[in-house]
């Protein structure tokens, strides 16, 4: 269930489609950045990384740009490659995320202080999940907004600084949605399968790839429906709410990575909060 295809996908002719993304530079946020060209084909790049490039109803071009939750503040290059290299700026603004702190008892302690042999398969793990992440699919998959992937409501915004028995660990870098083990989760668009896998924090866990190093993640899942380079549509089911890995209840986590960076899944629904 580890082996993973990691080639680009590159057609010979790209299908334009768009995202409505709100501009929110802000760390974890996405920066829009509007350009012209006559080119039929552009590629943008945040330092080495390449970009996702989307043109709106044949008006103009965009560029959307993950920020990492680590990015200080200030202005920040890209680089537009069509008839020549362009260099546009953005200023990536301030924000404070809350704090939340949970406690996690008895067999459960083990995700706060594992032992040699959970260091292990930790580190191991590391690599595997790594993977997925840094896939860029010249293939654009998904149209429009993305849908919630569960029906229920939300019960840890992004962002969040995460305490566990009092230790800081790394910031929340998705959206946890409560549910009853056996809820189905739907693809939120269009995509392809790319990873499935039980993994130590994770628990059963899915990757979809939606094309130009979009790709989101489906975490504590109970079971896990779909096979590794399905094409799903928007809506199908490809598993169910569990609370597998590094879970106090029943829920799932939804992630979503923009070249190689967690942001806010709300902000591909239309919402910012």
């Amino acid at each position: 269930m580890h082996n993973i295809s990691f080639l680009l996908l590159l057609l010979p002719s790209i299908v334009w489609a768009s995202i409505p993304i709100k501009h929110d530079p802000i760390p974890g946020g996405i920066a829009v950045v509007n350009f012209e060209t006559n080119h039929h084909n552009p590629k943008a790049f945040y330092r080495t990384l390449p970009l996702y490039v989307q043109n709106i109803k044949d008006e103009h071009w965009q560029v959307l740009i993950g920020i990492p939750l680590m990015e200080k503040s200030g202005k920040k290059s890209i680089t537009i490659k069509d008839f020549a290299n362009r260099a546009f700026v953005f200023e990536v603004k301030e924000h404070k995320y809350q704090e939340q702190h949970i406690t996690l008892k008895g067999k459960n302690t083990k995700y706060v202080n594992p032992n040699p042999s959970h260091m292990t398969r930790i580190k191991k793990e590391r690599y595997i999940l790594a993977r997925p992440k840094m896939v860029f699919s010249d293939k654009v998959l998904s149209d429009g907004a993305f849908s919630p992937p569960v029906e229920g409501f939300m019960t840890s915004p992004f962002g969040v600084r995460r305490f566990y028995n009092g230790q800081e660990r790394r910031q929340h870098t998705g959206l946890d949605y409560a549910g009853d083990i056996g809820a189905i989760v739907k693809a939120p668009a269009n995509s392809r399968v790319l990873l499935t896998g039980n993994y130590f924090f994770n628990g059963n866990t899915i990757f979809l790839d939606h094309g130009q190093g979009l790709i989101s993640v489906y975490i504590h899942l109970d079971k896990i429906l779909v096979k590794q380079n399905q094409l799903l549509n928007k809506g199908e089911v490809i598993g169910t709410i569990g609370k597998t890995g590094r879970a106090t209840n029943p829920h799932l986590h939804w992630g979503i990575y923009l070249n190689r960076t967690a942001v806010n899944p709300n902000l591909l629904l239309g919402s910012k909060s």
